[in-house]
């Protein structure tokens, strides 16, 4: 039986999870009675099972399983074991998707928001904990050779309170200021053929204006940040700023007809009948990207 150590971090929409590694959890069956209602007549396990199962999930990655003993009377009537799971943020945020529903779409947005929250602190951490860790090093040492600490004891319990001064303005800004490429795909509604928010072609889009997006260093001016994620093996994340939000849904709308392009059946097919549409998407610089033929 796997024993699972976790203490909540979020308690908004849906709990958020941590484990000693740090690492943002889901419970999912938390998961599975918000997206489908506490009425539902569908079970938790069937419902689990062939998500994990048709998206092929793989455990100790995507989810973790584990069973959950529920005591009943003093006489042990009523005891029950159950197989719970937790997920991954990016599992769940999945598992949403597939839902295709409104309330699927809330909570997707809202793991996306909290998890711009946790990547910004583990960016300020990156600098601040060295500087924080030679400066309790060196009173380690003053104190084995009797030299005097209390000045420098003071001074360390500033710079970690000023870390988290700075931790918690940047987080706020974080929140409410930046978008994903995919939050803003979300927003003019643009899937891939697999029903997620079509990242590369705002990406193209971005492009377009002008926008630097491909260093793989920090870097930012008005449109858009680049910041390191240290949780993806050192991934850089491009974040977009609001004018660049704006300038990059006003160039869609202005162009989407002369980029939309679509492709039909000339014959009839086992897939497809003459003339009903085959694939469709939007065209830039000479690459297709395909969208969902039922968005």
């Amino acid at each position: 039986m796997i024993i699972i150590e976790l203490k909540k971090v979020e308690k908004g929409l849906i709990s958020i999870y941590e484990n000693k590694t740090k690492e943002k959890l889901i419970n999912a069956r938390e998961l599975f009675f918000v997206l489908r209602g506490e009425n539902t007549k569908t079970k938790f396990a069937d419902w689990i099972k062939e998500r994990l199962v048709k998206y092929k999930f793989d455990e100790k990655i995507d989810y973790i399983p584990f069973r959950k003993f529920t005591k009943g009377d003093e006489k042990g009537y009523g005891n029950k074991r159950t197989k719970e799971y937790y997920l991954t943020i990016d599992t769940a945020k999945e598992i949403c998707m597939i839902e295709n529903n409104e309330i699927g779409r809330k909570i997707r947005r809202y793991f996306i928001e909290a998890e711009k929250r946790y990547k910004t602190i583990i960016n300020t951490n990156n600098n601040t904990n060295q500087f924080i860790e030679i400066m309790q090093n060196a009173i380690n040492y003053m104190r084995e050779n009797n030299i005097r600490v209390e000045n420098l004891e003071l001074g360390l319990e500033e710079v970690k309170n000023e870390v988290k001064n700075i931790k918690s303005s940047i987080d706020i800004k974080i929140k409410n200021d930046y978008c994903l490429a995919s939050d803003i795909a979300e927003q003019l509604e643009l899937y891939s053929e697999n029903k997620i928010p079509h990242s590369n072609l705002i990406g193209a889009i971005a492009r377009q204006l002008g926008y630097k997006i491909s260093y793989k260093h920090y870097y930012e001016d008005e449109y858009v940040a680049i910041i390191k994620d240290l949780t993806k093996n050192e991934y850089w994340q491009v974040y977009f700023k609001p004018l660049a939000v704006k300038e990059i849904e006003n160039w869609f709308n202005k162009y989407k007809e002369e980029i939309y392009y679509e492709i039909q059946y000339i014959r009839n097919t086992k897939k497809g009948k003459k003339g009903e549409i085959k694939e469709r998407g939007y065209k830039i610089e000479n690459i297709c990207y395909k969208i969902n033929l039922i968005s």
